[in-house]
């Protein structure tokens, strides 16, 4: 029995466990189940898959071919090459085989480009997996940022619940006025309907959590936890996901460009094959060789070359790198600006942290201020020097420098993620 107890205490602590996921726990899940990664993996399969076409285009091709024919009428005998009104089956059978041997390094320059272009779809999936993940982080930070308005509002419920009874008993014993209690019913009043706003807003916000990571809208409800375990050293060396992208696309158009010039030299094929005939007449009294015999005797094999050299061909493949020359200009262009916007990107999250810093130092300085503020004028009310109005506004102002703190905390740590991610350290631990 204890035994039993024992087995289902370790697994009721096992679900509890597993019910808590931290950030980096809904970051692997957003990275797994999101559905911008998922199409993205299908990206670069497909990107996997056209590589794989561009590199069987330089294999040779090989087929088989059969043909079959039946003859009525006037018609040459196959036995004596004659004309006869004999009915004839004739039967052919080949096998050919075709290999590029060179058409201006054209195939070797596509497959180039499409090994570069598989590269370049798992940046721009990385890129997006990044994306999908610092919109996590926001939406995780957010949930946080509701759940402590939450608390902070049932905190102050609770507080003004109190004030508000110790008013009525004060109005009893002469020493309070019924406009200091109505007074204090309505900011009773005003603090449940902003923690039924709160509420709400924090179920919109776990909803949001869970749009961003790909989960069921209906699921069992989570239990977040900030923990973000042992951060991973900085490479300050990596390169952007984005710029690494853009740096792909620049060496394809290059290879684009190569191949559509490749497009002007001639073009070298080998080709070979065998074949046969059969032939068989229908209702004659002539026994026909089997099968066999006349696939060997009936063989034939040939061997060729053949050499194309494009004279005229409408502009097209001038018009063609012309195009590749300006999808190149365009992709070195593109580079520049993504470096650029990654660096000021990088600037900004610097100085982003900086001023997130800066603010909860003052937000901090703030709300221990508005704190002694209420207190203050807290007891005045309690000894009937202060108005209910001045306690509302003073109230007011203690809310709003706690609400203030909390943003500002959860400011920082969301800069300084980001502000990581810029100088490479990874999003997922």
């Amino acid at each position: 029995m204890k035994r039993t107890i024992v087995i289902v205490s370790l697994l009721l602590a096992a679900l509890t466990a597993s019910a808590q996921m931290s950030l980096n726990d809904c970051l692997v899940y957003a990275r797994d189940h999101a559905h911008k990664n998922i199409i993205n993996r299908y990206e670069v399969e497909k990107a996997r898959m056209d590589k794989r076409l561009a590199a069987a285009d330089m294999m040779p091709y090989v087929s088989l071919s059969s043909s079959g024919t039946v003859s009525f009428g006037r018609n040459i005998d196959p036995e004596t090459n004659t004309y006869d009104n004999k009915k004839t089956l004739s039967t052919g059978f080949g096998l050919n085989m075709s290999l590029p041997v060179f058409d201006g390094l054209v195939n070797v320059n596509t497959l180039k480009a499409a090994r570069v272009a598989h590269l370049r779809k798992m940046k721009a999936a990385q890129a997006e997996e990044d994306q999908v993940s610092l919109a996590v982080i926001r939406a995780f930070y957010n949930v946080s940022y509701c759940k402590a308005m939450v608390g902070q509002m049932e905190r102050q419920l609770e507080r003004d619940s109190t004030d508000l009874r110790a008013t009525e008993r004060g109005e009893k014993l002469g020493t309070k006025s019924g406009a200091d209690v109505a007074e204090l019913r309505a900011l009773v009043a005003a603090d449940e309907y902003e923690l039924s706003n709160q509420r709400n807003l924090l179920a919109k916000a776990y909803m949001t959590l869970r749009g961003e990571m790909g989960m069921e809208m209906n699921g069992e409800p989570l239990e977040l936890t900030e923990a973000l375990g042992d951060s991973l050293p900085a490479d300050f060396n990596a390169v952007h996901p984005r710029i690494a992208e853009a740096e792909m696309e620049v060496k394809e158009s290059e290879y684009g460009l190569r191949a559509a010039k490749g497009a002007f030299s001639p073009r070298i094929s080998l080709s070979a094959g065998v074949s046969t005939s059969y032939y068989k007449m229908i209702g004659a009294d002539v026994i026909a060789p089997d099968f066999g015999r006349q696939w060997h005797d009936n063989m034939g094999q040939y061997v060729g070359f053949s050499v194309s050299i494009p004279i005229f061909t409408g502009l097209s493949n001038i018009n063609r790198v012309k195009r590749a020359k300006i999808e190149l200009m365009e992709s070195r262009t593109r580079l520049d600006q993504t470096r650029y916007e990654i660096e000021k990107e990088t600037a900004e999250a610097a100085l982003d942290l900086k001023a997130a810093t800066d603010e909860l130092e003052a937000a901090g300085k703030r709300l221990a201020a508005e704190e002694l503020a209420f207190k203050a004028v807290r007891r005045k009310f309690e000894l009937g020097s202060a108005s209910a109005i001045e306690l509302y506004t003073s109230s007011a102002k203690l809310a709003t420098a706690r609400a203030n703190l909390e943003g500002k905390r959860i400011q920082k740590i969301i800069s300084k993620i980001i502000l990581g991610y810029y100088h490479g350290e990874k999003l997922i631990r």
